[in-house]
């Protein structure tokens, strides 16, 4: 004995037109999910502030690089640690390479020393260096706060001769 059962879809639909829209539905939500697509983003952090003013004074064989410690109270607010001094340092005999990336290495960590009231201790940094003739020195500095580092500061650029 064979027995027939017939569907029937609401509103005239058929069960071909039903399929397709279930699967254009899935399609869809595969497609489109959950809005924009990319890479995962960190929540925002605080930027630390960027030394601008960063200097160099050459005194026999020895380099005084000087800057003062930008916004003092964004810095302090900031919590910001220390700084990194970074030199790239290239011997005048090799070839001078125009547009080519400069690399730099981390030279010294200056951490930063605050009060118990809350204040700093000093207002400029001075960081001290013996020079080795033949070579072009490049410098730069950064502030760095938990992990985070700021934009690099200007750069001290001079040969040594």
């Amino acid at each position: 004995m064979l027995i027939k059962t017939k569907v029937k879809m609401n509103k005239g639909f058929s069960k071909i037109l039903f399929l397709q829209f279930l699967i254009l539905i899935c399609f869809a939500f595969i497609l489109f999910g959950c809005g924009k697509k990319g890479p995962p983003v960190p929540p925002r952090q605080i930027t630390p502030p960027t030394v601008k003013d960063l200097t160099g004074d050459i005194e026999g064989d020895s380099l005084n690089l000087t800057w003062t410690i930008p916004e003092r109270k964004e810095f302090i607010k900031s919590g910001a640690e220390g700084f990194f001094v970074y030199r790239s340092k290239t011997l005048l005999s090799e070839p001078d390479c125009k547009g080519c990336p400069v690399l730099f290495s981390r030279v010294a960590d200056i951490p930063i020393e605050v009060k118990s009231s809350g204040d700093l201790d000093k207002d400029k940094i001075i960081y001290n260096e013996t020079l080795e003739k033949g070579n072009r020195y490049i410098y730069k500095v950064t502030v760095y706060v938990k992990g985070i580092t700021s934009r690099d500061s200007n750069y001290v650029d001079f040969v040594f001769k």
